[in-house]
């Protein structure tokens, strides 16, 4: 082993789902990147997160992306695998912490996004909630 790759970390490989040997969905694992040092509370929230959206993919998505690939076979149409993802990035800023997240779905060339930010006051891992109204789009009046 080359000791500048000590302890490196490969890239996650894609989790590829089969129906009757094809393809039907495939995901790479999930995984919110924390800071060093952040609070225990935090870091179970987002391995929370992490499994919530692994179960998803593979107890509900899946069991649509098979059918889906059934019906396709049925008709004599080809069949896109299916994809879903889980992107995140953390930054922290003195006692802030914000992570940013999207979790996105393609299924049959349509493609379904959520998209999360999060605050959490440090040292100790509370959540900050955003004062009511904030970030919605106000209605100007025009007279």
């Amino acid at each position: 082993m080359d000791p500048k790759h000590k302890g490196a970390q490969s890239p996650p490989e894609a989790r590829v789902l089969l129906w009757e040997g094809e393809p039907v969905l495939s995901f790479f694992p999930p995984k919110v990147a924390l800071p060093l040092g952040t609070p225990k509370r935090v870091t179970a929230y987002y391995r929370r997160l992490e499994q919530m959206w692994r179960d998803r993919w593979e107890k509900t998505v899946y069991p649509r992306a098979c059918a889906a690939a059934q019906t396709a076979r049925n008709t004599s149409r080809p069949f896109d695998p299916w994809t879903a993802g889980l992107e995140a990035e953390a930054e922290q800023d003195g006692d802030m912490l914000r992570v940013r997240w999207e979790a996105a779905e393609t299924a049959g060339g349509r493609r379904c996004a959520l998209n999360r930010e999060e605050l959490w006051q440090l040292p100790k891992g509370t959540p900050v909630i955003p004062a009511k109204g904030a970030g919605k789009k106000r209605q100007e009046d025009p007279s």
